[in-house]
This record gives structure tokens, C-alpha cells and sequence, in this order.
């Protein structure tokens, strides 16, 4: 499999260009811009009365895009599992996966709040936001692709749209620079970790994920990428699967733990000591780090390609 530009590029510029285009409408009599509409995830046009100055991101990637799009300063309250970036950790949480408190959020005089569905709890913020005239924004990150247009889409929404083409820019460069480098090698053939589900097994990641894509775009191949349904994976299907490298998302203590296995040093890979962790905050948050996380990917399968550098 050939990794080009072609293979992802065209895919996101074309949704990068209906996340500019479609997405948001500058309101006829509107003064700078403002105020403005934003279609969201769930088809929702979103009125965004002024650039917003109190913005409550709930997710961890809500949070880390506004950051990045220049706007840590702007974020007044964060859900309580957020721990990244380091610059916004001393606002108030308004809860976690079990609740999320419109008090609080109407406390900090929110004047935008950016969900994501995938946390429950964040769904059943839109009513009570809708009454208190708070306008909120629904994302979903399911594909790199997505993430790309979501920057786009929030760019508009905080009125930070040269800081999102920028963004999404250097991380389309990146990816490209990377493909090229693979285009005439074969990917490796990849088990990639995400959790443990107990006497259930094993979390593999799922095709057609962002994560799958953050390991396709380093030069791997998802050994479990043909499953349409649950990502669980016992470990003699990992043995059968005989994967070329093992990823876990995580530290090096899960690394340990797994090489400790029963029975699982008869797996060539971990036999061969192919095993290596990635930081789940770059593979497992759907924010702009997952550039990093394609980029810490590559390393370990390729060193020989990939060079020790940062943008």
C-alpha cells in the first residue's frame, strides 16, 4: 500500500472546503463578521451572536483545538478529565463523564460551549444552554479528516480563521512529507493497543477511526482492520494475527505488563522485543496533537525514514 498524498489529502481538503464554505454564514447586516451561523455535527445552525470571549470547551479535543487555534486565554471552565494544555488547567471543571453542571457553566458567564456526543452526559447540556441563550456547538471527530474540518468549523466559530488555516496547513504538510517517505515501502503490520477490557480481552483499535488513520499515515496496518464491530481481541488472536509490531497506548509500565503475559512470548513480536508504547494523549484525543501522534508512530516503525524533528 502506497502512502501519498493523494490517499488523504484530496479527502480532507474537500471536507477542509465545505467546513469553509458551508458551515458558516456571515448574517446579512452583520459588522465584522458578527453575527454569524455555524452548522454543527448534528446539522444544527448555531447563531454566534459576537466573537465569543468565554468559551467553555467540553472534551478534551474541544479543549486542546480552541488552545491551539490561539484561544487558551478565552477558555473559562473545562470538563474534569481535561489535562492538556497545561495553560487552561487551573479553571473551574464543571464535571466529568457522569454530569456536567449548567451552574457552573452560567457561573463562568459562558458565552459559547463546544460539546462532543461520544460523552453522554455533554448531550444533555444543549437544553438547558438553549435556554439560557448560550449557543453550543456539537463536534464529532471520527476520521483525521474530520478533525481537520472541526478546525476549520471552530476557527470560524471563535474567529480565529487564520490561526485554523495555518493549523491545518502545517499538519497537511506534515502528512504529506511523511507519505512520501513511505510511498515505496510496504507498511508494517500492526496490533495497536488502546486498553484492556478484562477477562474480555484485549481493546485493539477499530478501522475507520482516527486513530486507524494515525497509524495508516505512519506506515502501519491495522492486523484487526477487516473487523466491522467490536474492537475487543483475545490474545491468541493476537498470536494468530502474528503482527510485525505491537503499539500500546501508553507508558512504558503497560508495555512491561504486557511483555508479562501469559503465554504471550510465544508472539514473534514481543519475543523480538517489537514492542513499544505511544502516549495515549497523542493517539487517543482527537485534537491537533494527533500530528504528533503520526509522527511518534512513524518513528517506531520506520527510524530508519523518520528523523527526530518537530514543527
Amino acid at each position: 500500500m502506497k502512502l501519498t498524498r493523494r490517499r488523504f489529502l484530496p479527502a480532507a481538503a474537500g471536507t477542509l472546503a465545505a467546513a469553509i464554505t458551508a458551515p458558516c454564514a456571515v448574517m446579512a447586516g452583520s459588522h465584522d463578521g458578527w453575527p454569524r451561523e455555524v452548522t454543527d455535527a448534528l446539522g444544527r445552525r448555531v447563531r454566534i451572536a459576537r466573537r465569543p470571549a468565554r468559551i467553555v470547551p467540553v472534551f478534551s479535543s474541544n479543549t486542546e483545538i480552541v488552545a491551539a487555534l490561539g484561544g487558551a486565554g478565552r477558555i473559562v471552565a473545562i470538563d474534569g478529565l481535561t489535562s492538556y494544555p497545561p495553560e487552561v488547567l487551573d479553571r473551574p471543571r464543571i464535571g466529568n463523564r457522569v454530569g456536567f453542571s449548567p451552574d457552573i457553566i452560567a457561573r463562568v458567564g459562558a458565552d459559547l460551549v463546544i460539546v462532543t456526543p461520544s460523552r453522554h452526559a455533554a448531550a444533555r447540556l444543549l437544553r438547558p444552554m438553549r435556554l439560557a441563550g448560550v449557543p453550543v456547538i456539537v463536534l464529532e471527530h471520527p476520521t483525521l479528516a474530520r478533525i481537520l474540518a472541526n478546525i476549520a468549523l471552530v476557527g470560524r466559530a471563535i474567529g480565529s480563521e487564520r490561526e485554523a488555516r495555518a493549523l491545518t496547513r502545517t499538519i497537511e504538510d506534515e502528512l504529506s512529507a511523511l507519505a512520501e517517505r513511505f510511498a515505496s515501502r510496504p507498511p508494517k503490520r500492526v496490533y495497536f493497543e488502546t486498553g484492556a477490557a478484562g477477562r474480555a480481552g484485549y481493546l485493539s483499535v477499530r478501522p475507520g477511526t482516527y486513530t486507524d488513520d494515525i497509524l495508516r499515515h505512519a506506515g502501519g496496518l491495522n492486523v484487526f482492520g477487516n473487523r466491522t464491530s467490536l474492537s475487543q481481541v483475545s490474545g491468541e488472536a493476537v498470536f494468530r494475527a502474528d503482527p510485525d509490531h505491537i503499539l500500546v497506548a501508553g507508558s512504558e509500565a503497560d508495555v512491561a505488563a504486557l511483555r508479562e503475559r501469559p503465554h504471550w512470548h510465544g508472539i514473534p513480536a514481543v519475543a523480538a522485543g517489537r514492542v513499544d508504547a505511544i502516549p495515549r494523549g497523542l493517539v487517543l484525543i482527537p485534537g491537533p496533537r494527533v500530528v504528533e501522534g503520526v509522527r511518534s508512530v512513524a518513528r517506531v516503525l520506520h527510524p530508519d525514514l523518520v528523523a527526530i524533528h518537530r514543527t
